[in-house]
């Protein structure tokens, strides 16, 4: 008796099959249970040479070309392979950007010396905007003159002497936004000061700069890459 139901429990889990108006059904579903393969573990970097030393290095590990070099955006870039046999990726290497960026919005006389200092290239303009706020600040009084085009501000120095400043509506500045091995893109900004002697940045350019930055890191990697990409073996994608 318990070998008959043994029997029969051994037979509920065959899988048949049958012929319904020229369609085949099967009584079980099934599951296909891919094979294994070994896959690489994505690196993380923060610079595009690192990512240039990865390709170069590894590339005769990988079968499967061409690599693919696909700069997301601004930011960040991601390296994989092409379909395999098995019709999948490998995801190899990635790079984040570490710069400090920028930020919309007022900062006080000390922050924005400090900002212009260390988180612009240095320029024209940002010579303009440190000369600008030297002479502008709390200690020294602020009274603001605003048509909604351009500004002008009184800056009182002392009891007798009063200065009045014309300040430009917009200046053209290059800040750390994007890897350092690459031309920083410039972009316009609109100027505004506050009767707090507070400097306001704020991006004027509707984010084009970001596509600038794209196109600087694809032409760093064409360069440095550039045997590679004519032998077929690395495609660099903005």
């Amino acid at each position: 008796m318990l070998k008959e139901f043994a029997q029969y429990l051994v037979s509920l889990k065959e899988n048949r099959t049958y012929e319904i108006e020229g369609e085949t059904y099967s009584d079980n579903p099934l599951t296909r249970i891919p094979p294994h393969v070994d896959r690489p573990k994505l690196v993380g970097v923060n610079s595009l040479h690192s990512i240039v030393q990865l390709v170069r290095r590894e590339l005769d590990r990988f079968g499967a070309l061409p690599v693919f070099v696909h700069v997301r955006d601004a930011h960040s870039v991601q390296v994989f392979t092409t379909l395999d046999a098995i019709m999948e990726r490998d995801n190899l290497y990635e790079a984040i950007c570490d710069v400090p960026g920028f930020r919309d919005g007022f900062r006080d006389y000390e922050s924005a010396v400090i900002e212009l200092r260390s988180r612009f290239v240095s320029g024209e303009d940002v010579e303009y905007l440190l000369d600008l706020i030297s002479r502008i600040n709390v200690e020294n009084g602020v009274t603001t003159s605003d048509n909604g085009i351009s500004q002008s501000v009184e800056a009182r120095t002392g009891i007798s002497l009063k200065e009045m400043v014309v300040v430009r509506p917009r200046v053209t500045l290059r800040p750390f936004r994007t890897f350092l091995e690459v031309e920083q893109p410039k972009s316009e900004f609109l100027l505004r000061l506050n009767d707090a002697g507070q400097v306001g940045l704020f991006e004027a350019d509707g984010g084009m700069w970001k596509l600038a930055a794209k196109d600087n890191i694809s032409k760093y990697f064409e360069a440095e890459l550039a045997e590679l990409i004519d032998a077929g073996h690395v495609v660099v994608m903005a």
